[in-house]
């Protein structure tokens, strides 16, 4: 009986938690990932692990959190299940054109599989554009 009374105060403290953190939540609104490929980051650094790889033109949420602090440059987004950071200058308000979808059989051809499309994903998000230091 004890062991019944612990297991219910636990899953009731659980779940008030669970209730506490998704009430802290707000969606500011859905965009659209521009480059090609790229990646969902655990923390707001271009070089923190990657939670998942995204392509062109897919959904994001884009969330507020008062438990969550993020720069000017970053942005608090929802993928599927992963929660993380995403460059607000990757972010479009509607759905790009996406090289994917304009060349397709190209792209498919190219039989990039996931770990590909991670090593790809990464360049990008290191790929700094407009900003040459020739002189």
């Amino acid at each position: 009986m004890k062991k019944l009374i612990l297991a219910l105060l636990i899953l009731n403290t659980f779940s008030a938690f669970a209730e506490t953190v998704a009430e802290d939540e707000k969606t500011v609104g859905v965009f659209y990932f521009k480059p090609i490929l790229g990646h969902v980051h655990q923390s707001p650094k271009e070089l923190s692990s990657s939670l998942t790889t995204i392509q062109c033109g897919h959904p994001i949420k884009v969330i507020e959190s008062s438990k969550v602090k993020v720069g000017e440059e970053w942005a608090y987004v929802q993928v599927a299940d992963f929660k993380g950071f995403i460059l607000k200058s990757f972010l479009a308000p509607a759905r790009p054109e996406c090289f994917q979808a304009k060349y397709p059989k190209f792209f498919d051809g190219l039989n990039l599989d996931l770990s590909e499309l991670y090593y790809w994903g990464r360049l990008y998000d290191n790929y700094l554009q407009g900003q040459s230091k020739v002189q």
